[in-house]
């Protein structure tokens, strides 16, 4: 029997501070209330005399010259019904509640205790105790005590548990009517604190998404606006019939067009990806077209679109002498490459800084390395350069262009393959790009 989810599911119990807070506190109630019980079922149960006792206070009365004032003596400190009757039936004293029926000279068990005497006029009487079994006085303040306490304490259990969770729920009605910065900010060691704690993570993810859905439309609008602007110059310069020029602007307007295409392209591949997340088995959302996959061929496509547009920075490239084959997307893989090989130039100021690019085989995955001696990445933003949208440097932005998904979509690409891509970068010390693909079998 696989007893795991069983040993987890208890084992879990002892570390929840909620509910042992809860069971403490219930385990104290518990204890005042049967120690109360305890104390009230002493007090409150009265015993009967010791024969000693009664027959002490039977020669009290017999030797006192006042009877009647002994009796009630008696009874105002034992609390006990007290009756003197003398032999002839006359009752000379009688206090408290006793069945006149049962006033015998040889009672049964639970009658009055019956003490044969001669009082101090020489008449023989016969003197009845019984225990009445009252409270003390206290013991009805001591009742009320414990009510209270117990009150007190389940006041405090509800206090503690009702408190946050209406803090909670006022936040989430306050957050989903719009409120982006309402948070719950409950300082609690428990469970309740952890869900405040997990509420308030989400609010500040959920707020960071749309501040990023917003900056992705004015990042948009930006990087559109420049092509659109030099085609519509071409196209004017065409309107006005210089053919030269016109010709001239064909090779510029075929390039705007290309980074039309690939921003757009950028956009909806990585929609589709995270649509994928969700359903895997949909083909119309899953880009990926796998199929067994040269990556040192890739590589080198890469490698040389980069030359091509980047004559003047050096690259140095290491790679199997022999192919690789993987399963995978080429297009997409190749995309993930330019990207991490775009970025390493984009940030690195100096054009004769060299860039350095390996490939090998690392047991069952294959690596490909992209590194650059550039400005780096501030451990802060080191982990948030994998969300759509962010770019470490904003300060940059119309420099180096982009919409800030090239990451977030080459971290996007090599998760759908069931690899993985780390950073590994320091300020002023350059970035390491890590990409580990799993080979086939």
């Amino acid at each position: 029997m696989n007893a795991g989810p069983m040993s987890r599911r208890f084992g879990a119990l002892p570390r929840s501070r909620l509910v042992l807070r809860i069971y403490l506190m219930g385990l104290l109630q518990f204890a005042i209330v049967v120690t109360a019980m305890v104390l009230l079922s002493r007090l409150s149960h009265r015993t009967p005399h010791h024969p000693l006792t009664t027959a002490y206070v039977a020669d009290h009365v017999a030797e006192s010259s006042d009877p009647v004032a002994e009796v009630a003596r008696a009874h105002q400190i034992m609390g006990d019904s007290i009756a003197l009757v003398a032999d002839d039936g006359e009752t000379i004293v009688q206090v408290g509640n006793l069945d006149r029926t049962k006033l015998s000279k040889s009672p049964q068990p639970g009658e009055p205790a019956a003490v044969r005497l001669r009082m101090h006029d020489g008449r023989n009487a016969t003197l009845y105790i019984k225990s009445e079994g009252k409270a003390p006085p206290g013991l009805t303040v001591l009742a009320v005590l414990v009510v209270l306490v117990t009150g007190l304490f389940s006041w405090l259990v509800a206090h503690s548990l009702a408190g946050p969770l209406t803090k909670l729920s006022e936040t989430a009605r306050a957050f989903g009517r719009g409120d982006l910065s309402a948070r719950a900010s409950l300082r609690r060691k428990d469970e309740l604190g952890d869900v405040a704690v997990a509420f308030d993570e989400m609010a500040e993810r959920v707020g960071e998404a749309l501040r990023a859905e917003k900056e992705l439309l004015a990042n948009v609008s930006h990087e559109l606006r420049t092509p659109l602007q030099r085609i519509h110059i071409a196209l004017e310069l065409a309107r006005e019939g210089d053919a030269e020029m016109t010709r001239a602007s064909l090779g510029d307007i075929a390039e705007d067009l290309g980074e039309l295409s690939r921003i757009v392209d950028d956009v909806l591949t990585a929609a589709r990806l995270s649509l994928r997340k969700g359903d895997t088995h949909d083909p119309a959302r899953t880009p990926l077209r796998l199929e067994n996959t040269d990556v040192r061929d890739t590589i080198g496509k890469a490698v040389s679109r980069f030359r091509a547009e980047h004559p003047a920075r050096p690259l140095s490239v290491t790679v199997p002498e022999e192919g690789v084959q993987v399963v995978a997307d080429p297009v997409l893989l190749r995309r993930v490459v330019d990207n991490l090989l775009e970025n390493a130039h984009k940030y690195s100021d100096d054009p004769s800084t060299p860039i350095e690019l390996s490939a090998a085989r690392k047991g069952e995955r294959f690596s490909i390395v992209v590194a650059d001696k550039g400005v780096g990445i501030t451990e802060a933003d080191l982990a948030r350069v994998f969300e759509p949208f962010f770019r470490a440097d904003k300060s940059r932005t119309r420099a180096t262009g982009g919409l800030g998904l090239g990451l977030a979509l080459s971290k996007q690409i090599i998760d759908a393959h069931e690899g993985t891509l780390s950073l590994q970068s320091r300020p002023e010390h350059g970035t390491t790009a890590t990409v580990l693909l799993p080979l086939p079998g």
